[in-house]
């Protein structure tokens, strides 16, 4: 048996060896780590209450807090938006809550550079590398914002997306079954990405159709076959649009606001402006590869390629960021969460340079964006650190089943003594939690 196990790991070894992008991508990965496991607490807006809400699911039954009884109904329907609940649930049954939180947020950072690789590899083999922006997404503004069912919802909807594009050729039942599968993993993180997932493949199966519509008869079968497959998909959509007909008040950002945040690429940005040098850096990468591929899509003639439903529905992503409200009734920074999508999405209609020198130029830009971004995260995490243990200092005193006031609200705490001003996120506001 270890003779065997030992015939095994070696071809694994030297394959690892030899394969620097895996080594890279395993570096990268333990480094991205330091700031959740570095450091006591992790400074998001609404993360610790989601802890707090596992903590009461998990508690419900502990019959020493008689007060949670007296607050909350317990609600177990298929809703969207648990799946961290059912994480922190699980896991706060083995250890204490913020290691909990620690071990989702693990899940979490690594499922995005995860996510853009598995996407981007079944999109084009040469556009793996792109998959290092993967990183620089771990840690970005709605995350930090404590939306923890939406953040990990996106690699999720980009790893379904990806799926499907790999398999598009000969998908059968089999490969429904999975991806449905999926489609309902995407469901109970958060609702919002699975509508633009179910948007995203419908869009690129029809794209796909009418590029093949001179043999539309042929194909026709094929995309009602789709849509077939995914009609429980479709009836679960529908039906959380039904089921909730009350009226929602809209409320609108303004242009130059919804302007700004797009184009300092502020689903990178959090805590304050230093990582806005990140961001344009980004911008400029993202802009060559744009220019690159329209000029090698016009010299090679590619008018209608089979990838162009990439740049169309970063396109339409776009509209619907500048449109769309940022609240509708209780779901809040809706823009935020459509502009995450856009830059992921263009990937997939990118051309990788063949030149080894021009791949060369852009890998390097994208690793030292990543480590610099990563870096800024990790000296503000260590600041903020700070602020949190003596925020949380006396703790201790609490009395079971006792009420907590705070004097001073976490959206009034703006100017730390370490950190010094927060912008963007307010990581104090449910401390007390």
């Amino acid at each position: 048996m270890l003779a065997t196990n030992t015939a095994l790991i070696k071809p694994w070894l030297h394959g690892f060896r030899r394969n620097r992008l895996v080594q890279l991508v395993v570096v990268l990965s333990l480094l991205h780590l330091i700031p959740i496991w570095g450091f006591k607490f992790i400074p998001t807006q609404d993360g610790i209450s989601h802890v707090y809400n596992a903590y009461i699911l998990k508690e419900w039954k502990n019959p020493e807090f008689t007060k949670f009884h007296e607050v909350y109904d317990l609600n177990l329907t298929f809703f969207p938006n648990w799946i961290d609940y059912a994480i922190l649930f699980v896991t706060l049954h083995i250890f204490p809550p913020l290691i909990a939180e620690k071990i989702f947020a693990t899940i979490c950072v690594l499922l995005y550079p995860f996510s853009f690789y598995y996407l981007l590899n079944a999109i084009d083999r040469q556009l793996r590398f792109f998959a290092l922006l993967g990183f620089l997404y771990s840690y970005n503004h709605l995350f930090h914002l404590g939306f923890y069912n939406f953040a990990i919802s996106v690699p999720f909807c980009l790893i379904s997306i990806g799926y499907w594009w790999k398999h598009q050729e000969d998908f059968q039942l089999e490969q429904a079954a999975v991806l449905n599968l999926l489609l309902i993993v995407t469901y109970f993180s958060h609702f919002s990405s699975y509508t633009l997932l179910i948007f995203t493949l419908t869009f690129l199966a029809g794209v796909a159709f009418l590029r093949r519509l001179a043999q539309w008869a042929e194909h026709l079968k094929s995309l009602l076959q789709f849509i077939g497959y995914l009609a429980p998909a479709y009836f679960i959509l529908f039906n959380i649009f039904l089921s909730n007909p009350e009226h929602r008040q809209a409320g609108y950002r303004s242009f130059a606001h919804l302007w700004d945040y797009f184009i300092n690429v502020k689903s990178l940005v959090y805590f304050n402006d230093s990582y806005l040098v990140v961001s344009w850096i980004l911008l400029g990468i993202m802009s060559f590869c744009l220019v690159w591929t329209l000029i090698m899509r016009i010299g090679e003639k590619r008018f209608f390629d089979v990838r162009d439903g990439f740049l169309l529905l970063a396109l339409i992503l776009t509209v619907l960021y500048f449109r769309l409200p940022w609240s509708y009734g209780p779901p809040s920074a809706i823009n935020e969460r459509v502009h995450l999508y856009i830059f992921p999405i263009l990937l997939g209609w990118f051309i990788m340079p063949k030149y080894v020198w021009l791949k060369r130029g852009l890998i390097g830009p994208m690793l030292l964006i990543s480590v610099w971004h990563l870096g800024l995260t990790v000296l503000d995490y260590s600041l903020l650190d700070k602020e949190m243990r003596e925020f949380s200092s006396g703790s201790h005193l609490v009395e079971p089943n006792s009420t907590v006031s705070i004097l001073r609200p976490g959206m009034d705490w703006v100017s730390e003594t370490y950190q010094g001003p927060v912008r963007y996120v307010m990581p104090f506001l449910q401390m007390a939690a």
